[in-house]
C-alpha cells in the first residue's frame, strides 16, 4: 500500500482516506460517520477513523458518550443506560456496519484492521517483489484436472430466514433482556474451517507452500461459520448443566525400551538436521552432484551412529552391570524356552526365580481432548393461534436446519451426487441488561458453548400421555428436545480476557472477562 504523509497526516494513496497520525498531529483523529437518536431522544454523532482506531459518540457538545463501538464489539459507555441504553448501542453498530460496507472505514469482521496484512507486494528500486500479488490465477496454466467448482447447496434457506423476519421466541410475550434471562440460538450455514489446505488455489506449488506452513505451524483453522440464516429465542432451560473433560490414560517404559528410545532419538535429530541441510542445497545442484552429497550424508551418518555406539560401550562398561545382567540372562532365557515351545515371558522368570518385576514405570499421560455434548429441553403449551404458529415455525427452525443437504440443482425428492453439511448453530445465554455495557446482556455465571452441530431434534406431540389439541388438530402442549455437539474441544487460550490475542480469523471466539466462568 502506498501513503503519502502532510501536516502529520499519513494517508492511502489509493482512497485519499487518513490511515495513521504522528505525534506533531494535534487535530481530530477520526470524522463523522453518521447519527443516531437514542431511545431517550438525543441525537448523536458517530465518529470513527479508517482503521476504527478511535471510535466515538459524541454529543452536540463533543462529549464522548462511549468508545470503540464497531460491529463486533460493543464498546464502552460512559454514561448512565437511562442515557445511552443497549438499543442505542446496536443503532451505533449498524451505523459503523453501513460506513464498513461504503468502505468509509476499514472492515473490522474478519479480523484486527490495523494489522499489516503478512504478505504483499513490495517496490525496491523501481522493481516489483511479488508482481503476481492479488491477481487471478490463470486456470490455463494449471494441470488438467484442477479447474472445477464445488457444488452448492441452501437452496431452501432462504424459507428459514422467512421466517426468521417473525420474531421467533417462545412465549411471544416474553420480556427477554429487559426481566427474564433467555438463551438466544443462532443458525449459519457451514463453511470448512481448513478449506485452504486440502483444496488451494493456485495449483501445486501453492499446494506445496501451503503444506510447508502446515507441517511447521500445525493446522490452521478458522470459523465454521458462513451466513446468517435466522435465530430463535427460548426460555433458559430447567436443566442446565456442563461437563468439561479431556482423556487421559495409562503408558508403561521400561529400561530396555527407554534406553533404545533415548539412542533412537538423538539420532533422529542428527538425521534431520542432515535432511534439511540437503533440501537446501539440492535445488542448485544436478543429479549427480545430489547423488554424491546424499551419499557422502549416509557416510557421515553411520560414522557417527558408530562412534555413539562405541561411547555408549564405554559407558555400560564402567557401569554396574547387575541390573542388566539379570535382565540379560532372564531374557535370553525365555527366547529359548520359545523355541522349544515352552511358552515363559521374562517377567514370569524374574517373578518367580528372584522375586522381582522389571519397573515399569506406570503413569497416566494425557491423550487428546473431548467434544462437549448438551442436552436441552422446553414445554411449550401454546396459548393463542399466533403463538401456535410461532411454536411450529420454531420446531421447523431446528429440524430444517440440521437436515443434510442436497445440491443446488437437485429437485425435491431427486438425485444429488454430493451432500452438504447442515448447518450449525451458537447457543448464547442471556441476561437482563445492566449498566455494565462491556458485556452487555450475555450471562458470564453460567457456561459458554462454542458453534455446535445439532445432532437431535426430538419432539414429544403428547407430554401428558394423550392426545390434546386444539381446532385443526393443533397439540396443546409439545415437547422439545435439542441435542447439541460443540465443533471443536476447548482449549485453555479460549479462557483469555484480550481481544488482541485471538486470532483474527477466529470471528466467531470472544474474549472472557476475569470475573466469567467461561466454557
Amino acid at each position: 500500500m502506498s501513503t503519502y504523509t502532510v501536516a502529520g497526516v499519513t494517508y492511502d494513496s489509493s482512497t485519499g482516506r487518513p490511515i495513521s497520525f504522528d505525534e506533531s498531529y494535534t487535530g481530530p483523529k477520526n470524522a463523522l460517520v453518521g447519527n443516531v437518536t437514542s431511545d431517550a431522544g438525543v441525537e448523536y454523532g458517530v465518529y470513527a477513523d479508517y482503521n476504527q482506531e478511535n471510535n466515538e459518540v459524541q454529543d452536540s457538545s463533543g462529549n464522548v458518550i462511549a468508545n470503540n463501538i464497531s460491529t463486533i464489539n460493543t464498546g464502552t459507555v460512559n454514561v448512565n443506560s437511562s442515557v445511552f441504553n443497549a438499543n442505542d448501542i446496536e443503532k451505533v453498530q449498524n451505523v459503523m456496519k453501513t460506513a464498513e460496507e461504503s468502505n468509509n472505514v476499514k472492515p473490522v469482521a474478519t479480523g484486527l484492521s490495523n494489522i499489516p496484512p503478512a504478505e504483499g507486494n513490495a517496490v525496491i528500486n523501481g522493481e516489483e517483489l511479488n508482481p503476481d500479488f492479488k491477481q487471478p490465477a490463470d486456470p490455463s496454466t494449471w494441470p488438467d484436472g484442477t479447474t472445477f467448482d464445488f457444488p452448492e447447496f441452501g437452496r431452501v434457506d432462504k424459507i428459514l430466514q422467512q421466517l426468521s423476519l417473525r420474531n421467533l421466541k417462545y412465549p411471544i410475550d416474553a420480556d427477554y433482556g429487559n426481566t427474564q434471562d433467555y438463551i438466544q440460538i443462532n443458525q449459519f450455514s457451514y463453511k470448512p474451517p481448513s478449506e485452504g489446505i486440502f483444496f488451494p488455489e493456485g495449483g501445486m506449488q501453492q499446494g506445496f507452500v501451503q503444506g510447508a506452513k502446515t507441517i511447521t505451524g500445525g493446522v490452521p483453522s478458522g470459523t465454521p461459520k458462513e451466513k446468517a440464516i435466522g435465530l430463535v429465542k427460548l426460555p433458559m432451560p430447567n436443566s442446565l448443566a456442563d461437563s468439561n473433560n479431556v482423556s487421559w490414560g495409562p503408558d508403561q517404559l521400561n529400561a530396555l525400551t527407554a534406553a533404545a528410545t533415548s539412542a533412537a532419538m538423538g539420532a533422529s535429530g542428527d538425521a534431520l538436521q542432515a535432511i534439511l541441510n540437503f533440501a537446501k542445497g539440492a535445488k542448485g545442484r544436478g543429479f549427480g552432484e545430489n547423488l554424491q552429497v546424499a551419499g557422502g550424508k549416509i557416510m557421515d551418518g553411520v560414522g557417527n551412529v558408530i562412534n555413539a555406539m562405541g561411547a555408549a560401550g564405554v559407558a555400560l562398561d564402567e557401569s554396574d552391570k547387575n541390573n542388566l545382567n539379570l535382565l540379560g540372562r532372564t531374557v535370553i532365557g525365555s527366547q529359548l524356552l520359545n523355541l522349544l515351545q515352552f511358552q515363559v515371558s521374562p517377567e514370569s522368570i524374574l517373578a518367580r526365580g528372584a522375586g522381582v518385576i522389571p519397573n515399569s514405570n506406570l503413569a497416566l499421560l494425557f491423550n487428546a481432548p473431548t467434544l462437549r455434548e448438551f442436552t436441552f429441553s422446553w414445554k411449550m403449551s401454546p396459548r393463542s393461534k399466533e403463538e401456535a404458529t410461532r411454536v411450529n415455525n420454531i420446531l421447523r427452525f431446528f429440524k430444517q436446519g440440521m437436515a443434510p443437504k442436497k445440491s443446488n440443482d437437485s429437485l425435491s425428492g431427486g438425485a444429488s451426487f454430493f451432500l452438504g453439511t447442515p448447518n450449525i448453530f451458537d447457543l448464547h445465554f442471556k441476561t437482563a441488561k445492566t449498566k455494565d455495557y462491556q458485556i452487555l446482556d450475555r450471562n458470564d455465571s453460567v457456561l459458554r458453548i462454542k458453534t455446535c452441530a445439532c445432532t437431535g431434534a426430538a419432539v414429544n406431540y403428547t407430554p401428558e400421555g394423550m392426545w390434546n389439541a386444539y381446532e385443526k388438530g393443533q397439540p396443546v402442549a409439545i415437547t422439545l428436545t435439542l441435542r447439541f455437539n460443540e465443533l471443536e474441544p476447548i482449549f485453555d487460550t479460549d479462557y483469555d480476557n484480550n481481544y488482541f490475542n485471538y486470532d483474527p480469523q477466529r470471528t466467531d471466539l470472544l474474549p472472557v472477562p476475569t470475573d466469567a466462568v467461561g466454557y
